[in-house]
C-alpha cells in the first residue's frame, strides 16, 4: 500500500516537473526557455502538494476498506461459530433429556433449582451493593452541594434580590417538571383496567385452589358415597375456574403448563370418580392413594400461591409478568412448580388429562417433517396480519405431538406458536392482545375463528359453544361429518371481543384424533332416544354427535339440550343402546358460562 502511494507521488512530481514523457527536443527547449516566474513556481508547488494529499487519501481509503472487509469476515466467522455452538448445545441437551433416567432427571432438576436459588441470591446481593453505592453517591453529592451552597452565600452577599428571583424561577420550573412527570407516568385507563383484570384473576386462582384443598380433604375424610359425590362435583368446578383464571394471567405458557395440567388433572379425576360413585361403585384403595397424591400436589400449588401473595407487596404490577423477568416472585414460583408432575406417579384412567393420553399416537398430522426455518416461515405467513417482528424458533416441546416453538412480537406483546414437527400443523397459538372492552358479538367472533381455521387449512368445522369472559370469546369448534358433530375433533379458539382478532388456538385434540370415520346408522330414532331423557327436561334441540369415551373409544349419541328448574342441560343418549352416556349442566360464574 505504501509503495503505491510513493509511486503515485513520484509520478505527480515528474508530471509537475515536466520530466514525465519528455523528449530531447523538449528538454533542449526547456534549457533555452526563459526562467519561470516565482508565481508559476508557487502554483506548481501547490499542485504537487494537492497531488500528494490526493494520493495519501486514496491509499488511506483503500487501507480502511481492506480493514473493514477483514472485520466483516471476522464477525461473520465468529457468528457462524456461535450459531454452531448454540446448535450443538441444543442437540446435546436434547439427546441428554431424551436418554436421561428418572434419577438423572431428578438430579438435574435439583441442580437447576439450586442454580436458580444461587442466581436469585446473587441478584439480591448485587441489588444491595448497588443500593449502598447509590446511597454513598447521594451522601457525597449532598455534602458537595452543602459546601457549594455555603461558598455561594459568602460570594453573593448583597445580591439577595437577584438570587431570590432566580430561586423563584427554579421553584416554578421544578413544580412544572413534577406535574409533567406525574402526568406522563400516570397509567392510562385501559392499563388500569388490564391490571385490575390480572389482579382479580390471580386472587380468584388463590381462592379456587384453597377450595380445591378443602374439598380434597373432605373427600379423603368421608366414607359416605353421596357426600363424596358432592365434594367431587365442587372439586371439579373449582378446578375449572382455577384453570380459567390462571390462563388469564400474562405468563408464558411454559411457566404455567405443569400447574394448569395438575389442576386440570385434579378436576378430571374428580369427574371420573364422581361417575364411578354414580354407578354404584365405591372408591378403591388405589383411588384414595391417587387422591392423596393429588392432594399433596395441590398443597404445593397452594403453598406457592401463598408465598407469592406474601412477597409481592401493595405496589406489585401484574402487567409486568409479560416481561418474563426470571427474578419476579410470581414467575419464579410458577417456574418452580414446573417440576410437580415428575414428582408424582402417573394417573391412568378414563379422562382427557390422564397421563395415559401421552401414549396416544396423533392421527391427523399427515406426513413429512419441517425444520425450524420452515416453522418461522409458516409463522410469518399465517400471522401476516399481525405484522410480527423478531420472529425466531426456539427449541421443541415434547408430548403426544412434538412441536417447534416459534416466538414473535407485535404491539409490544409476545406471540407464541407451536408447529408440529411432523406435518407442520399449528398446534397452539397464544397472544395476550389488548381486550379492554366488548365491541363485537359472539357470531362475529365465531366467523373470525372459522376464517382463521380456514387459513390453517381446516374446513368442515362448526361452532358448538361460545363463552365470553374478561372481554374474550372462547369458541369450541368441532368437526362435522355427514351432518354429525365429532366432539373428539375439537379446536378451541380465543377471540378478542374488542378487535375480533384471534389471540389463542388449542388444536392438539383435533390433530390427535382427526381422521375420516365410518359412522354407523343409529339403531334408535330421535323420538325413541328422546324418550330416554328425564321428562322434566324441556328439550329444545337435538342432533347426532360422536363423543369421546375413555382414552381411545367413541360413541355415536343423540345430543339433547333443554331446560329444567331454570338451568340448561345437555344430555347424551347412546344411539345404539338408549343408555345415558353423559350429561352436562351449564354453570354461570364470573368466568362466563361453563359446562360441568
Amino acid at each position: 500500500m505504501e509503495e503505491k502511494k510513493n509511486n503515485a507521488v513520484e509520478k505527480a512530481e515528474r508530471i509537475l516537473s515536466g520530466k514525465e514523457g519528455e523528449n530531447p527536443e523538449r528538454a533542449e527547449r526547456a534549457k533555452t526557455a526563459p526562467k519561470k516566474s516565482s508565481r508559476a513556481k508557487e502554483r506548481e508547488k501547490k499542485r504537487l502538494a494537492a497531488a500528494r494529499k490526493k494520493a495519501h487519501r486514496l491509499a488511506e481509503k483503500q487501507k480502511a476498506k481492506a480493514a473493514a472487509i477483514r472485520e466483516k469476515n471476522r464477525r461473520k466467522a465468529e457468528l457462524k461459530q456461535r450459531k454452531a455452538a448454540v446448535k450443538a448445545e441444543k442437540e446435546r441437551r436434547r439427546d441428554m433429556l431424551k436418554n436421561e433416567t428418572e434419577k438423572q432427571r431428578e438430579a438435574r432438576i435439583t441442580e437447576e433449582k439450586a442454580a436458580k436459588a444461587r442466581y436469585r441470591e446473587q441478584k439480591a446481593e448485587n441489588r444491595e451493593k448497588e443500593r449502598r453505592r447509590k446511597m454513598q453517591l447521594k451522601a457525597a453529592k449532598a455534602e458537595r452541594r452543602d459546601k457549594n451552597r455555603q461558598k455561594r452565600k459568602e460570594r453573593n452577599r448583597g445580591t439577595g434580590g437577584w438570587l431570590a428571583a432566580v430561586i423563584s424561577l427554579g421553584v416554578c420550573s421544578l413544580v412544572l417538571a413534577s406535574v409533567l412527570t406525574f402526568t406522563f407516568l400516570m397509567p392510562t385507563e385501559s392499563e388500569n383496567m388490564l391490571e385490575t383484570s390480572y389482579r382479580r384473576s390471580f386472587y380468584d386462582t388463590v381462592e379456587q385452589v384453597n377450595n380445591m384443598d378443602l374439598n380434597l380433604s373432605k373427600v379423603l375424610a368421608s366414607k359416605d358415597g353421596v357426600a363424596q359425590q358432592t365434594y367431587l362435583v365442587d372439586l371439579a368446578v373449582n378446578s375449572e375456574l382455577a384453570e380459567n383464571d390462571i390462563q388469564q394471567l400474562p405468563l408464558k405458557d411454559e411457566s404455567k403448563y405443569y400447574t394448569t395440567k395438575t389442576i386440570n388433572q385434579i378436576g378430571d379425576y374428580a369427574k371420573y370418580l364422581g361417575k364411578k360413585l354414580a354407578e354404584g361403585q365405591e372408591l378403591s384403595d388405589e383411588d384414595r392413594q391417587n387422591l392423596t397424591m393429588l392432594y399433596k400436589a395441590n398443597a404445593e400449588i397452594k403453598a406457592a400461591l401463598d408465598r407469592m401473595t406474601e412477597g409481592m407487596g401493595p405496589d406489585y404490577s401484574f402487567s409486568a409478568l409479560s416481561d418474563g423477568n426470571a427474578g419476579d416472585i410470581v414467575i419464579s414460583n410458577f417456574s418452580d412448580l414446573e417440576n410437580l408432575s415428575v414428582e408424582y406417579p402417573e394417573l391412568i384412567y378414563d379422562g382427557p388429562f390422564s397421563d395415559g393420553q401421552d401414549r396416544i399416537e396423533a392421527k391427523g398430522l399427515g406426513t413429512g417433517t419441517i425444520t425450524e426455518r420452515q416453522a418461522e416461515e409458516m409463522f410469518i405467513k399465517l400471522f401476516a396480519d399481525y405484522s410480527p417482528a423478531n420472529v425466531r424458533a426456539e427449541g421443541y416441546t415434547e408430548g403426544v405431538i412434538r412441536c417447534i416453538n416459534v416466538y414473535g412480537e407485535t404491539d409490544g406483546e409476545q406471540m407464541l406458536a407451536q408447529f408440529s414437527e411432523t406435518g407442520g400443523k399449528l398446534i397452539m397459538f397464544s397472544y395476550a392482545g389488548r381486550c379492554e372492552s366488548v365491541e363485537y358479538d359472539g357470531d362475529t367472533a365465531a366467523e373470525k375463528a372459522l376464517s382463521f381455521l380456514s387459513a390453517m387449512g381446516i374446513e368442515g368445522m362448526k361452532p358448538v359453544w361460545i363463552n365470553l369472559a374478561n372481554n374474550v370469546y372462547t369458541i369450541n369448534i368441532a368437526a362435522e361429518q355427514d351432518g354429525v358433530i365429532i366432539y373428539s375433533d375439537l379446536i378451541k379458539v380465543r377471540v378478542c371481543a374488542r378487535t375480533a382478532g384471534v389471540i389463542g388456538v388449542e388444536a392438539a385434540g383435533y390433530f390427535t384424533n382427526h381422521t375420516e370415520r365410518v359412522i354407523a346408522k343409529p339403531a334408535l330414532t330421535v323420538k325413541q332416544a328422546k324418550a330416554k331423557v328425564f321428562s322434566g327436561i324441556d328439550v329444545i334441540t337435538s342432533r347426532l354427535a360422536v363423543i369421546p369415551v375413555g382414552e381411545n373409544s367413541e360413541k355415536l349419541c343423540y345430543e339433547f339440550s333443554g331446560t329444567y328448574d331454570g338451568s340448561t342441560y345437555y344430555v347424551y343418549i347412546d344411539a345404539a343402546t338408549g343408555r345415558q352416556v353423559e350429561m352436562f349442566k351449564v354453570i354461570k360464574s364470573t368466568e362466563g358460562e361453563l359446562l360441568m
